[in-house]
């Protein structure tokens, strides 16, 4: 059974800044799970 760990983020702010960020935790390894209004839940496996 797979496990996860999970990280909800507020990211203000439109276009550039978003997409930078998104893309920063993208590198790091984390899944956007779902989107409410500025709040981004992310998960990721644990090894």
């Amino acid at each position: 059974m797979k496990k996860y760990e999970y990280k909800c983020v507020l990211i203000l702010g439109m276009g550039g800044r978003t997409t930078r960020l998104l893309n920063e935790y993208g590198q790091q390894g984390w899944e956007l799970v779902e989107v409410v209004w500025a709040w981004h839940y992310f998960k990721r496996p644990i090894e």
